[in-house]
């Protein structure tokens, strides 16, 4: 082989995308994915557990006993049905680094309707953890505000959005959050966050609300004593009907029979502020009364 020739081969095979030197990608990745599937449908918290990702295991373990729920027990509860990919198209398997996912497009049954269910894409992520590839979690994505999208799809013309960064693995795994403790007070959360990006910190566990009208729990709920609330809210660009709002609430479920809940914090900010509000307030539990908080921007 002539020297010219087989530079140019070499090339061409270093270059290839990760995703293309591991042919049997898309065999492990339903293999892993079909494991958690079965787990979940059994409701084998076992195998569940066998299956997933540590990073995804804690953070269902957190949200579960801050609800005042166990672990693993009601694991299964409030999950939805697992969607079956048999039926969808696979747009894309691929790898980058340590993360990988697939990618389908069909009429993705998560436990309603089939006739009434709409083509969606389905992305199904993927860690290594320990050498083998695991289910971590998935995202759905509606296609009704994108039409030209979904009649693409259905005429099997070939999908030219996969190398945007929303449809491309990071690369590198979170890392696994640490445990929570379990709440000596289980508490609710409501944001309002409008025209602002919002994330709210408790005792250290952080709380992405983003542009959002959200409710939650808090993770490790309030402990007995001092508790940390930190705020950081940076306004974004809003039409200009729109009028820019935030305000969180915390609320705290009774304890015992005959008991009520409670609201222990109140926050709202009033005006714009020019850049990222930062601030931190110390709520101590049990609270004789109610924190509330009116912020000027600054």
């Amino acid at each position: 082989m002539p020297a010219r020739l087989f530079l140019l081969l070499l090339c061409l095979i270093t270059s290839l995308p990760l995703h293309a030197q591991e042919p049997d990608l898309r065999l492990k990745l339903e293999r892993a994915y079909e494991q958690w599937r079965s787990a979940v449908v059994a409701q084998d918290a076992r195998a569940w557990a066998a299956a997933i990702t540590m990073h995804r295991q804690v953070i269902t373990r957190n949200t579960v006993i801050s609800q005042g729920l166990s672990f693993p027990k009601s694991v299964f509860d409030t999950m939805l049905a697992p969607a079956d990919t048999r039926p969808l198209r696979l747009l894309e398997a691929q790898a980058v680094g340590d993360t990988a996912h697939l990618l389908y497009f069909g009429k993705v049954n998560m436990g309603g309707d089939p006739e009434q269910i709409p083509e969606s894409l389905l992305v199904l992520k993927f860690f290594r953890q320990d050498g083998a590839w695991k289910f971590d979690s998935n995202k759905l994505v509606q296609l009704a505000t994108q039409p030209e999208v979904r009649a693409k799809l259905l005429r099997n013309e070939p999908a030219d959005f996969l190398d945007l960064p929303e449809f491309t693995p990071p690369g590198k795994a979170p890392a696994t959050p640490p445990l929570s403790p379990v709440p000596d007070y289980i508490t609710g959360c409501t944001v309002q966050s409008v025209g602002y990006e919002t994330e709210i910190q408790v005792n250290g566990f952080g709380h992405y609300a983003g542009d959002n009208t959200l409710k939650f729990f808090i993770l490790g709920g309030l402990k007995k004593g001092d508790n940390q609330i930190t705020l950081n809210a940076r306004p974004i660009d809003v039409p200009r009907d729109v009028t820019r709002s935030l305000e969180i609430d915390f609320f705290v479920k009774p304890q015992a029979a005959g008991e009520q809940g409670r609201r222990v914090f109140h926050y709202e900010l009033n005006g714009v502020p020019k850049a990222a509000q930062k601030s931190t307030w110390t709520l101590p539990m049990p609270a004789a009364k109610e924190m509330s908080v009116i912020d000027v921007a600054k």
